[in-house]
């Protein structure tokens, strides 16, 4: 079923223009034609009755709009004059704004507002004049002075009706009597404001009555019929739907004495309603009053309730009729289309908001295109109910599109052409690429039994855009953290929805009608960040560590409202961005970081403590990628210097699916370097037994690492496992080759160990040259040799003092002393199992017949850089082989893979 119909709204609406009773012909669409017409046909029906004034019909209705149309005009105020209306009583502002609607365009204004609020108002809109009461509203005085308007005073009338006398100036030269025309504004509103900046919205006179006549339809209204308007005039509900719209039938509108008082008997039984509309909040006191003071219900009874601007639960619909007696209806409208969809007593289903008037409704997606029933999609209107456009910015009326109104709200039609509504595009932020919807947390939260209210709202993100945060109103006497909701909401939500800071306060900021102020919440939040911002400048960190870490932080977040006290999730961190920070965390402090650490820590300054006991305390081994039931690859990182911080790179690029165990050289912390090869390996062994007591194994490492994983790869096969592969990356060819190892042989029996070490050294260095030609290898050396002298003459010469090593470059070269004499002893052996070689500056050819098979593979970034820059040329093909290499292998040849070009640079690879 498509809800997107081809068929063209009438752009005048004819069929809700409202016929001459004496001659059938149709009068132009106005409020003023209107009224008129219903006051002649009936002058004595009651029009406005309230608790505190006497009644006015629509005699003494036509009679206020005439009067105030000959004042205005006096006064030198024609049709396009805006008019101001600032009164505290809601029958008389009601009475005003019809008056002047029907002369000129009425812009309704909050009594309440402060002087502040006002004045931005009035910036906004600028107005002709300003109407106020007559007995001393001095902040009206003084706004129409501070901004040069005429003011009109207004008095109650003699009668004591809610019509007034009004007081203006005369103007030189009277203004046209004019009417105004069906498509002008008829009254300028202010949107509800709940996500940003209040809109103004102009509403004309043919908007106002096509969308009467239809709410007139929807539920039979005629001239018997009263509503009970409980809802501000000052209001798009409020005077569009309980005031405007039982007049415009014919029928009356009651006020009582106040909206913020539940009196069931005044507000039934002495004002006798058909009918009444208002939001959630007042529906729930009318239960709450009924339930309470059931006394208090008379024999009168209206024959139904609507309830708009949020949703209403069932369980409270169902409460109130059983309570009540008379059906309560949701619908669905909005400031600048009015009413859209409506439930009626005769068409009603649960959990929707009705059906929409015909061919004025689509549901689209994000392309603009209709979706099909029961999809969700943004909900555009279109129509004579439609606003014309908003007034001041005309960036906003980006919204009104080939003749469609998009609303923003998020909604779905079932094959039966009700709508349903699941939140707005406003109230649906986008984290970072994933969708939250606002209401779904707050209704998540109001699910904890010590929630009472709760409103989540969108915060500034540095790195997502927007994030979630929310604040609960307790119930009394009930106690629960913000962390406790939060591991609550853990099992209602998905993690993303999570809000990443859950507020307690006391109340949450809601609007006139009803509506959370969620943009007051994300203010108060930032201006919140702002000040812990400060605090945290203040506040010094415990050691050199704990800064570095926070300055970390504060730039991976974009943000210096970080303290040592502080969570790095809360502050606006994701998985993503946790990573990011371990691998700088890791290089930083030269080594690999299990992400226990990450996890365990929950402040800066927990981290910087683990941190700083990490270096104390050496963790062997560190497994990645974990999936069952999958072989590992276990790898000797070998890199003493730096903790081997590359792994997690190279287990990130070998993939998610082929887990990885790190294992750490000997030597790190205080963990004694074994005197051999053999021993090492023999002592690292147990490592993976542990993980995998049987084979086949997958083995590997890098430089003096790549040594200890052969050794330990022999010590498997003599053990009777199947090795499937064994990847060296770049270790040294004097191991290997037979002049080099007869030569450390013969240095062995000769020279002391120190010697010994530096010997091996400089066969490794004139090895990592051996893709070389001789001649280019020799004259390299000769010219270190002659280049180191000379430099080191011209620093004398010049009285330059090198700097001296840092304790950890001592302790780096003590160690590497103490490997070199490791390797300088070490003369592997061939293997029974597949070795590859992954070359930078060390030759292969050397090490060719060292396994039961061969393959070599060049890649890039010489000896040091392969594996910290260039980590994707041997992950590539390592990855290729590691998916290979569990394939069954002929028992002579073991893998025969082709041999390949250099892979490309990082940079390149995904």
């Amino acid at each position: 079923m498509n809800h997107d119909s081809d068929a063209t709204v009438p752009a005048t609406d004819a069929v809700f223009a409202i016929p001459d009773p004496a001659t059938g012909s149709i009068a132009p669409v106005t409020l003023h034609a209107a009224l008129t017409r219903i006051a002649q046909g009936a002058p004595d029906r009651p029009a406005v009755l309230s608790t505190r004034f006497a009644p006015l019909d629509h005699r003494g209705l036509q009679q206020m709009i005439e009067q105030t149309r000959r004042q205005l005009r006096l006064a030198g105020f024609g049709r396009d004059a805006r008019i101001g209306v600032l009164l505290p009583e809601a029958p008389q502002a009601a009475v005003a704004i019809i008056a002047i609607a029907c002369s000129a365009v009425a812009v309704p204004l909050d009594p309440r507002l402060g002087p502040a609020e006002l004045d931005q108002f009035l910036k906004q809109l600028p107005l002709d004049a300003l109407l106020i009461g007559s007995d001393g509203d001095q902040q009206g005085r003084a706004a129409a002075e501070r901004h040069g308007l005429t003011l009109i005073s207004a008095e109650a009338a003699a009668d004591g009706s809610p019509a007034l006398l009004l007081d203006m100036p005369l103007a030189a030269q009277p203004a046209s009597d004019g009417l105004p025309l069906p498509d002008a504004p008829a009254f300028i509103l202010r949107s509800s404001g709940t996500t940003a900046l209040p809109k103004l919205i102009p509403f004309t006179h043919r908007n106002m009555l096509t969308a009467a006549r239809k709410w007139q339809r929807w539920f039979g209204l005629d001239a018997g019929d009263r509503c009970l308007c409980v809802s501000a005039p000052y209001y798009s509900h409020g005077l569009k739907v309980t005031i405007l719209t039982p007049l415009l039938a014919g029928g009356s509108v009651a006020f009582p004495l106040s909206p913020a008082v539940v009196d069931l008997h005044e507000w039934f039984d002495a004002l006798r309603p058909t009918w009444y509309s208002a939001g959630p909040a007042l529906h729930r006191a009318i239960l709450e009053a009924a339930t309470t003071h059931p006394e208090g219900l008379g024999a009168h009874r209206p024959r139904f309730a609507s309830s708009g601007g949020a949703p209403l639960g069932q369980d409270i619909i169902d409460a109130f009729e059983q309570a009540m007696g008379f059906p309560l209806l949701e619908h669905y409208g909005s400031s600048e289309a009015a009413q859209i969809a409506v439930n009626t007593p005769v068409e009603r289903k649960n959990g929707s908001v009705g059906r929409p008037w015909p061919e004025t409704l689509s549901i689209v997606d994000e392309d603009g295109l209709p979706v099909p029933t029961g999809q969700r999609g943004e909900i555009r209107v279109r129509g004579a109910t439609v606003m014309p456009g908003y007034l001041g910015d005309p960036a906003l009326n980006e919204v009104l599109r080939e003749g469609w109104f998009h609303t923003g709200d998020i909604g779905s039609l079932d094959e039966d052409g009700f709508l349903y509504l699941h939140g707005r595009l406003r109230e649906v932020i986008n984290r970072g690429g994933e969708k939250v919807s606002l209401p779904e947390v707050d209704a998540a939260l109001l699910r904890h039994p010590a929630v009472a209210d709760a409103a989540a709202f969108a915060v500034p993100h540095p790195r997502l855009g927007q994030d979630v945060a929310a604040a609960v109103v307790l119930h009394p006497q009930t106690g629960v953290s913000p962390s406790e909701l939060q591991n609550f909401l853990r099992g209602e939500l998905v993690y993303f929805k999570v809000p990443r800071r859950v507020q307690v306060v006391d109340a949450l900021p809601r609007g006139l009608t009803g509506k959370v102020l969620r943009h007051h919440l994300a203010d108060a939040y930032v201006e919140q960040r702002s000040e812990r911002a400060r605090q945290a400048g203040a506040s010094e960190a415990a050691s050199p560590l704990e800064q570095e870490v926070l300055a970390l932080w504060r730039r991976l977040l974009k943000t210096e409202a970080v303290g040592p006290q502080d969570n790095f999730l809360d502050c606006g961190g994701d998985s993503l961005l946790a990573t990011e920070m371990l691998t700088e965390l890791e290089q930083m402090l030269g080594r690999v970081i299990p992400e226990s650490v990450l996890v365990e820590a929950e402040t800066a300054r927990e981290l910087a403590e683990r941190l700083e006991n990490l270096a104390a305390h050496v963790i062997p081994v560190i497994d990645f990628n974990a999936q069952p039931g999958r072989t590992a690859l276990f790898w000797f990182h070998g890199d003493f210097a730096h903790g081997g911080y590359y792994i997690r790179r190279l287990a990130r690029l070998l993939g998610s699916q082929q887990p990885l165990t790190a294992i750490a050289p000997h030597g790190m912390g205080d963990e004694p370097i074994p005197e051999s090869v053999q021993q090492m390996a023999r002592e690292r062994l147990p490592l993976i037994l542990e993980r995998q007591p049987e084979g086949p194994y997958r083995i590997g490492g890098y430089c003096n690492g790549a040594l200890v994983a052969f050794e330990a790869a022999r010590l498997l096969v003599e053990a009777g496992h199947r090795v499937e592969i064994v990847a060296l990356i770049d270790p040294p060819t004097a191991n290997v080759r037979p002049w080099s190892r007869a030569i450390l042989r013969t240095l062995d029996r000769v020279l002391p160990d120190s010697y010994l070490a530096r010997a091996y050294e400089a066969l490794s260095r004139f090895g990592e040259t051996s893709k070389w030609p001789y001649p280019k290898r020799l004259a390299n050396l000769a010219w270190k040799l002659t280049h180191r002298g000379t430099r080191l003459v011209q620093q004398r010469l010049a009285g330059e003092v090198a700097p001296p090593p840092t304790a950890r470059d001592r302790e780096v070269r003590v160690r590497f002393l103490q490997y070199s004499l490791v390797m300088a002893r070490y003369l592997p052996q061939r293997i029974d199992a597949p070795v590859v070689y992954f070359s930078a500056d060390y030759t292969s050819r050397a090490w060719r017949n060292m396994g039961a098979s061969f393959e070599s593979y060049d890649v890039l970034g010489g000896h040091h850089r392969c594996v910290k820059d260039y980590t994707a040329s041997i992950a590539t093909p390592l990855r290729a082989l590691l998916e290979d290499s569990a394939a069954p292998m002929p028992a002579q040849s073991g893998l025969r893979l082709p041999l390949t070009d250099p892979v490309k640079r990082d940079g390149l690879v995904p």
